[in-house]
This record gives structure tokens, sequence and C-alpha cells, in this order.
């Protein structure tokens, strides 16, 4: 009864062990741990069927046939949990070749002890080979204690991990050494002749249960991190840990890579090296980020952007700095460049702007006078004529014609009626206000507009106008001329448009040179009752 009892645990435990070695392996590209745990699970299947037919076929429990069948998957166990321990610590872990022959020696050299021990009995002593066994050589114990030795590395990196890891991590480090306890117990029990037969497969079998809902079902990806020192070597920025006099206390490889770009001659060991010796002075504060600048062995400048971290301890005291350090020559070269094509570009546009305006100006501008033209002058007085009316503000328009100009072409040539007109509109310019508009309206004939000046002011400022002209002498075929005009002016009446006021001014113009020429002429009101007409 109990050798069927026995029998059925064992293959409960060989089933339990199958199903988590075929899920495990078929999820082991999660991570590492899981095809080491499929690893494990497969080894203890095998080892509780080993146990299972022996007992069915009544071998002795100490026997050479039950140890030899037993050998491998025992073995296989150990190494299996190693691994696992490792793969479960570092995500990176793989298993290498090298470890894998290291591991293998140990078996190979038990099993041709095994098989050979009849020679020289050193694991199992001089008795009766197909009876029980009654105690163990030495070489048996060499193996327990290579065995136990394997386990208790695993556990102890296990352990310290669960004792100092992550927090996020201690819970799957406490499940996988919890699991540890039943196979240990009783294969100690076992070892030491306490229990008959040996159950430890049972207590394996505890243990991937307990692996496989640590690691499949509490995803195993997110559970177990990277090896903090594989993510430190890997980082591409330089980190540096100094302390709090400035000197180097440990430091990445991009880190030392820099530094020694910097300085070739720094010595084999950076550490304890003062820290401004390289980088120059650093505003150590926490939390400051700060640009510097520094020169490397062949001359060139290296820009570093540096981020300043303190360091505390488990008490909470300062003891140092953290620097995450980056070179940003190239960036602040490329962003240097991109600062000079934008200044370019403005500059560009500038010019751009400027020569628009120019045209713009060119397309309002008489050619031969520079005064403004009639297209400008049409726009600027239909603007001032609106304003005036909202306002209720005066605004008066003068037209101003030179006297006898065609006598001037026809005795001395276009070209000094040119050189007149252009005198002409210098003299002009020089007498009229900020906010008059001088225009050249075609011809020999001028338009100023007045605004804010009544009739009787903007007659007496074109009369103040006229004598300047005529006192004036103006140089031209090589003759010097004196030069009059004469003018009409008219003030803004209720209800004109820009066209009716001009008409107007043309009209008093008309008088000005029928009276005889040299003289300002005031056109008179409009009469109401005819423009009601």
């Amino acid at each position: 009864m109990e050798s069927t009892l026995l029998i059925l645990l064992f293959l409960m435990s060989t089933v339990t062990a199958s199903a988590v070695a075929v899920v495990g392996w078929r999820r082991r590209g999660a991570a590492p741990a899981v095809g080491a745990l499929a690893a494990v699970a497969a080894a203890i299947a095998a080892w509780a069927a080993v146990d299972a037919f022996l007992i069915a076929a009544g071998v002795p429990e100490g026997s050479r046939p039950a140890l030899l069948a037993k050998l491998l998957p025992v073995c296989a166990v150990t190494a299996g949990f190693f691994c696992l321990s490792q793969a479960v610590l570092d995500r990176t872990w793989r298993l290498s070749r090298r470890t894998a022959r290291w591991l293998a020696v140990e078996p190979a050299l038990i099993v041709a002890a095994v098989a050979s021990d009849p020679w020289h009995h050193r694991f199992f002593p001089p008795a009766d080979p197909a009876g029980p066994q009654a105690g163990a050589g030495p070489l048996f114990w060499a193996h327990t204690a290579y065995s136990y030795t394997l386990l208790a590395v695993g556990l102890a990196a296990l352990l310290r991990a669960w004792l100092r890891g992550p927090r996020s991590q201690r819970e799957l480090y406490g499940l996988i050494l919890l699991g540890t306890v039943p196979p240990l117990l009783i294969s100690v029990l076992s070892t030491v002749g306490f229990t008959r037969p040996h159950l430890t497969p049972l207590g394996f079998c505890v243990t991937v249960i307990v692996g496989y809902r640590a690691l499949v079902h509490r995803s195993l990806p997110e559970l177990v991190p990277v090896e903090r020192a594989h993510l430190f070597d890997m980082i591409s920025d330089m980190v540096l840990a100094i302390d709090c006099s400035g000197r180097i206390l440990d430091l990445n490889p991009a880190a030392e890579r820099m530094l020694r770009t910097l300085a070739p001659d720094l010595p084999a060991r950076s550490a304890g090296l003062p820290i401004t010796g390289i980088l120059g002075e650093l505003p150590l504060d926490d939390g400051v980020e700060t640009d510097t600048a520094v020169t490397d062995a062949h001359g060139h400048p290296v820009e570093l952007n540096v981020r300043v971290s303190a360091l505390r301890n488990d008490r909470g005291e300062h003891v140092g700095w953290a620097l995450v350090t980056r070179d940003v020559t190239t960036l602040n070269a490329q962003r240097r460049e991109l600062q000079e094509s934008n200044a370019q570009l403005r500059e560009q546009v500038r010019t751009i702007e400027a020569l628009r305006a120019d045209l713009a100006e060119q397309a309002v501008r008489d050619t031969l006078t520079g005064l403004h033209n009639r297209r400008f002058l049409m726009e600027s007085l239909g603007r001032e004529v609106k304003l005036a009316a909202a306002e209720g503000t005066p605004l008066s328009v003068a037209l101003l014609d030179i006297d006898h100009f065609k006598q001037i072409n026809d005795r001395y040539g276009h070209s000094a009626g040119d050189q007149v007109l252009m005198r002409f509109a210098k003299l002009l310019s020089g007498r009229v206000r900020q906010n008059d508009v001088l225009a050249r309206y075609g011809g020999e004939e001028f338009v100023v507009v007045l605004p804010g000046a009544t009739g009787e002011q903007a007659l007496a400022r074109v009369d103040e106008m006229r004598r300047w002209v005529t006192a004036g002498r103006v140089p031209a075929g090589g003759h010097t001329l004196s030069v009059t005009f004469s003018a009409g002016v008219a003030a803004l009446a209720a209800g004109q448009n820009p066209g009716e006021l001009l008409h107007a001014a043309d009209e008093a113009l008309y008088e000005a040179k029928r009276s005889g020429r040299n003289r300002v002429e005031l056109a008179p009101e409009p009469d109401p009752s005819a423009a009601a007409a």
C-alpha cells in the first residue's frame, strides 16, 4: 500500500513537472528565466519518473542501479537551479558554452566514478553492490557537497537580491526562495537517512509550481529587471560618481572613454582622481545643469552638458555627487550653423522687404522730379477727403502751374525744361509741411494737399511759396532763369468729392492765369442752391 501511494505521488510529480516544462519551453522567449525553469521542470519530471519506476520494479533505494538511474536527473536539477537563479537576477543572462561545459564536468566525472566503482570503491563502500547500501564513499559525499554548493550559490544570490534589491522585485525573489524550502528540507533529511525513500523530487515539484506561478503568471518581462551594472555600462551618456571633495568614485565606460580622450596620460585606474583636473571647475549643487568647454589632447574644443544630482546614503546624509555628462559639441555646432542660417535668412528677408518697399515707393514716384505721382495723389486725396468729412476738419488743395513753361522748352530746349521742373520741385519741397502732400500732377502742373488748412490759410501759404520761388533763380541750359507760377486754391466744401475739389482748384488756377499770371487765386465757395439743383 505504501509503495502504491509513493508511485502515485511520483507519477503526479512527473505529470505536474512535465506540464510546467512544456508550458515554460513554449514561453521561453519571454525571458531566459522561463527557459531555465522549463529545464529544471524537465529534470524533476525525469527524476520523479525514475523514482516511480524504481519503486514499482522493487529496486533498492541505495543500490548502484538506482543511483546510476537518478544521477543525471539529479545533476541536471542542481545545474538547472543555478541557471534559474542567474536568469532571475539578470534579465540579460544567457547560458554560455563555457558555463555549460563547466556545469557538465562534475556530472561526467561522477558518472564515470559510479561506473568504475567496482574497481576503486570510492563511491560505494566495499559491500554487496546488489544489496541495500549501508553507507557512502568519499566521492558520494564530494558529489553531495558540490550539489549543495551549487544550490547554495544560487540561493545566496537570490537572498542578497531579496534583502538589498529593488523593492518591486523582492516579492519575486521571496517566492523563488520560498519554493526551494521543501526540496532542501527533504533532501537534507533524506541524505542523513531520516526518510526512505528519497522524496526530494516531490519537494522540487513544489519549487517548479511556485516558480511557474511567480514567473509566467506574474509576467516575467515586467518583474525581472535588467541588472543595474549592465544598465550603467550600456548608457551612452557619461555617468560619474564623485565624493564630496570632487574625487572620482565610479564611472561608466562612456565616461572612461571621454576622460581618456581629454587626458590620454591618465593612470590606468581613474578612481580617486580629482574631476576638476579634467573637466575644470563645476558648480556642484543638486539639480544644477550647466555647459562647460574643455580641450582634448589634440587641441580640439569639446563642449559638455553636465547635470548634477546629490548622492545620499540610507540615512539621508550627503555623500557625493552624480554627474551625467553629454558631449554636445556636434549638437552645438549644428545649432550655431542653424542660427547663422536663420540670421542670413532674416537679413535676406529684410533685403527683400526693403526692395519691395523701394519698388512700391518707385511705383508712386515721379521719375523726373522724385515727387509723388498722380496715382499717389489721388489715393492720398481720397483718404484726406474722407478723414476731413468724418472729423469736420478743414482741407484745402492748391493746383500750381509754371508760367510760360512752353516758351522755356521752345527757347532753351526740353533738357532745360526738365532742369526747371526738377529745380521747381526742390524749391516746393523745402516749403511744404510734414503732413502736406506734394505731387506732380502732370506736365508743368503740381498739386499741394494741405490738411487742416482753411481756404484763406492755404492761400497765404501758397502765396508765400510763390514769392519764395520768384525770388530764386533757376539754372537751365547754361542760363539762369527767373521762374514764376500761378496757382488756384480750393477749400473742401460739404459733399464735395476729390474730383470736384480739384476741379474747383483748376477753375481758380484759370482765373489766376487770366488775371495776369504769377498770382494765387482762391476758388469761391460753391453755391448751396446750385449744388442742390
